[in-house]
């Protein structure tokens, strides 16, 4: 009995150490992960207003744009209506209709061309902690090969 006490005493010296080691290691590491955790969400919600702020400009710009060119189309409509009459040739309704017409693709090809230069719209920052969608990884599934089995 002496034995198995001076055993669990002596054992209990050599785990001592280990376990003060361990749980002071473990108060170092929670204040720096967790400090960490807060920088990385202040970085993120700063990444996100920003993005609030662009996107919002260039909703703006892209409102803009379309709005003139639909003041565009609503001038050469109301212009081939007013050139309109009963009295007209068939020429002179021809060369109404091709007006509208021209100015119609005119309106439509500034617009492309302000769209394009407005270019992409900015993107989302992704939140801290989660994988971009196009960067997760799924399972790939199984492909069955073309050729035939022996």
């Amino acid at each position: 009995m002496r034995i198995s006490r001076i055993a669990i005493i002596v054992l209990a010296l050599f785990i001592s150490p280990f376990i003060s080691i361990s749980s002071a290691s473990a108060d170092d590491k929670k204040p720096n992960t967790s400090q960490k955790k807060i920088e990385i969400k202040a970085e993120y919600k700063n990444a996100l207003d920003q993005f609030r702020k662009e996107f919002k400009e260039y909703e703006d710009q892209r409102r803009e744009i379309n709005r003139i060119y639909k003041e565009a189309i609503e001038k050469a409509l109301a212009d081939a209506r007013l050139a309109k009459s009963v009295k007209q040739t068939q020429i002179e309704k021809r060369q109404s209709m091709n007006a509208r017409q021209s100015a119609v693709i005119a309106a439509t090809v500034a617009r492309d061309a302000a769209m394009e230069a407005l270019g992409s719209p900015p993107s989302a920052p992704v939140q801290p902690g989660k994988a971009p969608s196009a960067a997760k990884n799924k399972s790939p599934k199984a492909e069955k090969s073309s050729t035939a089995k022996k």
